[in-house]
């Protein structure tokens, strides 16, 4: 049987005065909160998370926190011999990565006890909305910056170090086309006569293509990262694109296969943190990077007088340790880089951290049909 809302707020107004009934509550929201972070944050289906402890971390040398150090594959070859050769020797030495953690905090909510009897909604599903998801918000924010760090320092390299080479759709169209090592325009994208911010939609040589980036590398690409808006231009890929079956089965069912051309792909209505017309791809967890949760998420609660105020944090340590790992398909014609040539960094990076998620509905304007007051 379930529980009116008004009953579970005022339960929970009630326990929330006595100490017995903070710890239960924390208890209860913290398992929560840590569940839906690993069903929700597209980052840690990516890089799976690993729960660590004070004992497994070390001290840095550098501030006054933890960090975990990571060790890096040694270097090892093989050589053929006559006889009597010897093979050559090395002397071994394995780079380390360190790791640093950070915390991740929801707002502080605070609720006077006689307006909350008054709310229809129960408040666990306040923590819900207002904790959890905006705490995997920026998880997935901080991801998808790491992640296009890591490509852009590749493809610095690969075209000289010199400066950051502008990719557009007239550079490549240009007698002397910048190299496309990590980053690559779409096949559309790159035959566009202006260079611009306009989306095209992905087709599937776009996929192949940046597939090749990582499998010409002695690496495979095991996933791809895709935002919803341009997952929905694969619908319109026709019968020479998909076949008659997968043509008759999307236009009823959608697309309902795990894989996307042998790969592994994570779909994301964050349109706010992975900007349409970007896509990535990755290798599997082992070769890219580590994801570390420091002793579980947090929960905290109190009442003081006839005031409650709720938080919750995590401290995590994420990094892309093997940036090799790591490649990205463009759909749109415009440069965005730190040059910015075309104008549309802005639009094709994650917004701030206080811009988002932006609300749909528009009650607070009053716009709500039919018209009711607002206060």
């Amino acid at each position: 049987m379930s529980v009116p809302a008004r009953i579970l707020n005022d339960l929970f107004a009630n326990k929330v005065g006595t100490a017995e009934g903070k710890e239960k509550i924390a208890e209860h929201g913290g398992t929560y909160i840590r569940d839906r972070l690993r069903e929700v944050a597209f980052s840690r289906k990516i890089i799976p998370p690993i729960p660590v402890t004070r004992a497994d971390c070390q001290r840095s040398p550098h501030h006054d926190g933890l960090v975990k150090i990571v060790d890096v594959e040694p270097k090892s070859r093989a050589m053929s011999l006559t006889f009597r050769g010897q093979p050559s020797a090395r002397f071994i030495r394995a780079s380390k990565a360190e790791v640093a953690f950070w915390t991740i905090s929801s707002e502080k909510f605070e609720k006077t006890e006689q307006e909350l009897l008054a709310y229809e909604m129960p408040i666990t599903k306040v923590i819900e909305d207002n904790s959890v998801k905006d705490i995997q918000e920026i998880e997935d924010r901080e991801f998808v910056i790491h992640i296009e760090a890591a490509v852009q320092a590749l493809q610095f390299e690969a075209n000289g170090n010199v400066s950051i080479t502008s990719l557009t759709a007239s550079a490549i169209q240009g007698a002397t086309p910048p190299v496309e090592f990590s980053v690559r325009k779409g096949e559309l994208a790159r035959a566009a006569t202006e260079d611009n911010g306009v989306v095209w939609p992905v087709q599937r040589p776009d996929f192949a293509n940046l597939f090749k980036l990582l499998d010409g590398n002695r690496l495979r690409m095991e996933q791809v990262l895709i935002s919803e808006p341009d997952w929905d231009d694969l619908l319109q890929w026709t019968v020479e694109d998909v076949g008659s079956k997968i043509q008759s089965e999307t236009t009823v069912d959608g697309y309902k296969y795990n894989l996307l051309m042998g790969r592994q792909y994570v779909r994301t209505v964050k349109t706010d943190i992975l900007r349409p017309g970007n896509i990535y791809g990755f290798t599997s967890p082992d070769f890219l990077g580590r994801f570390y949760i420091l002793n579980n998420t947090k929960f905290y609660i109190d009442k003081i007088a006839n005031l409650i105020t709720w938080q919750s944090w995590e401290d995590i340590a994420i990094a892309i340790i093997n940036i090799a790992s790591s490649r990205k398909l463009e759909l749109y014609s415009g440069d965005a880089t730190a040059n910015d040539g075309s104008g549309i960094l802005s639009s094709k990076s994650p917004m701030a951290e206080e811009d988002l998620g932006a609300e749909n509905n528009r009650v607070e304007s009053g716009l709500v049909y039919p018209g009711i007051e607002i206060y």
